[in-house]
């Protein structure tokens, strides 16, 4: 088989992962199988369990993946008041799932069955959700010590709140269609309802 540390074993393993991410990316879990992997990379199914020994373990690997290189543009932030930030990371947060549904559902499955012993993929997914849910906690703290939300406020509660409304509105995506609302309308609405209501300074 080869010395799987050459260029050209490197090579075909990113290769493999690539086209499994998006194949993945494209007809999700259960509609991806090792064989259509193989014929798109243009590789064996042997070198494809060679390195990875189950599709599960494949997927796992292509989500990594596709995880690895996502980061917070905190840029995206600059020269937005207080309420405007919160906004920019509600649509930055449904644009990462809408972009990463299947993988998102993967790992919502995970989490369901019950699986006890995470791994850096789900950790690094649970990294995400901290690092958003805190970046809106931040912010309420802030405009709160500039007068610009109410003392009512609790930064902590009112993002996990946030977060929880968004994570609502997100699953409908993978609910049967004659349950679902437009996400877009939904996340629209949530920012123009919820928000104020949570944030709205004392008067």
């Amino acid at each position: 088989m080869g010395n799987p540390e050459s260029g050209d074993a490197v090579e075909a393993r990113e290769k493999i992962l690539e086209t499994a991410a998006r194949l993945f990316a494209e007809h999700g879990y259960e509609n991806t199988s090792i064989s259509q992997v193989a014929r798109a990379a243009q590789v064996s199914k042997a070198l494809i369990f060679w390195y990875f020994d189950t599709k599960e373990k494949l997927y796992r690997s292509a989500l990594r993946k596709t995880l690895e290189p996502y980061i917070i543009a905190i840029d995206d932030l600059d020269g937005r008041d207080e309420q405007g930030q919160i906004e920019r990371l509600i649509e930055l947060f449904a644009e990462f799932v809408n972009e990463n549904v299947y993988s998102v559902r993967f790992f919502l499955s995970m989490v369901l069955q019950g699986e006890h012993q995470p791994d850096d993929v789900i950790r690094r997914v649970s990294e995400l959700y901290r690092v958003f849910r805190n970046l809106i906690a931040d912010i309420i703290a802030g405009g709160q010590s500039r007068g610009v939300f109410g003392q009512h406020c609790n930064p902590q509660l009112d993002a996990a709140m946030i977060m929880a409304a968004l994570d609502g509105v997100l699953v409908q995506n993978f609910l049967s269609t004659e349950f679902v609302h437009d996400a877009g309308e939904m996340i629209a609405h949530l920012k123009a309802s919820l928000l104020p209501r949570l944030l709205r300074a004392d008067h």
